[in-house]
């Protein structure tokens, strides 16, 4: 018994010897920091709230010169899930790619409003699903419209619902009149850039979200290519008809929100675009973006980002450099 005492009264000596320094220890440290306050905040700072660090492969500064070439600005907006961008083409004339869910529609339109958008060249329904044009109904209240392309009969693009019979109507209070978007249907170009849809076929289709219009834009040495919610027979059509176009895309809107019936591995491997947005929800019904089609995503993407991780999203470019904006 004395010899085990003896060990514990060993142990407990050395172990206050140690508690004494590692205090002493402290409070010499502590008061040298007190006393060399600024330095140390000088040398550390917390990043900003809004800080967010970009992958060297998706992101280019622009220096004043370049900052005053036109721009090409493709923003997604964070509608939840759903799909609205909003283009800015390098001669300031405006495209809105769909507009979310019902929900989204007054969001959308106030962002428009306060930011004075209210001349929209052009209007692109992709296809007659309610997350993708529920919100053009209240959206079309707020804005005037010179042009709008959807889909046309021929491809199946039409639907019985409310939200897309409210639509036409909406369209047709308007006195707007639709132009079908096929394949090969030119929006519009000039010197600086070219928009003009890559799908659908003039055909009728099983899914339909096969059917979306896929807005594909030219500027400079840059290429982007808006994709709905097409799915593997869409983009199959696609690089088989267009695969010079879509070789090397510098941005993808990914199609589907991610699902796994989309991005395809042989459409990913032509076009291993530089930028993906994936727009959808947090915590989303259909659990995109689905993980196989993230795993090919990652395979061929320079960089990814997420409305659901991010908030809204934009690519700028000068058809040079580039820049990814992040809220």
């Amino acid at each position: 018994m004395s010899r085990r005492g003896k060990r514990r009264s060993g142990r407990s000596g050395r172990s206050l010897s140690l508690l004494f320094f590692v205090l002493a220890a402290g409070f010499l440290i502590y008061t040298y920091c007190r006393q060399h306050k600024e330095l140390f905040s000088s040398l550390y700072k917390p990043a900003p709230a809004n800080a967010y660090a970009m992958p060297a492969s998706s992101k280019v500064s622009f220096d004043s010169q370049e900052a005053e070439k036109p721009l090409l600005s493709i923003r997604s907006l964070d509608v939840g899930q759903g799909d609205c961008a909003f283009i800015t083409l390098p001669d300031q004339k405006y495209i809105l790619v769909d507009g979310g869910d019902l929900d989204a529609g007054p969001k959308v339109r106030s962002y428009l409003e306060e930011n004075g958008l209210t001349n929209i060249f052009c209007l692109v329904a992709t296809h007659p699903h309610a997350d993708h044009i529920g919100g053009l109904n209240e959206i079309l209240k707020g804005v005037n419209v010179e042009r709008v392309y959807m889909p046309g009969e021929k491809s199946g693009a039409t639907s019985e619902t409310k939200t897309y019979r409210n639509l036409l109507k909406a369209l047709k209070k308007k006195g707007l009149s639709i132009k079908n978007a096929y394949a090969g249907t030119l929006l519009y170009s000039n010197d600086l850039y070219v928009c003009r849809f890559l799908a659908p076929e003039e055909h009728s289709y099983e899914s339909l979200n096969d059917t979306s219009a896929c807005l594909f834009i030219v500027y400079g040495n840059h290429k982007a290519l808006l994709s709905g919610d097409a799915e593997k027979t869409s983009e199959l059509e696609m690089t088989e008809k267009y695969s010079d176009e879509l070789q090397d895309l510098t941005f993808l809107k990914v199609a589907h929100h991610g699902s796994r019936t989309s991005s395809t591995e042989t459409f990913l491997r032509i076009a291993k675009p530089e930028v993906a947005f994936i727009s959808l929800g947090k915590l989303n019904e259909y659990n995109h973006p689905h993980k196989e089609a993230m795993n090919r995503l990652e395979r061929w993407c320079g960089a990814i980002y997420r409305t659901d991780e991010e908030g809204s999203l934009e690519f700028v470019s000068d058809g040079e450099n580039y820049e990814v904006k992040t809220n």
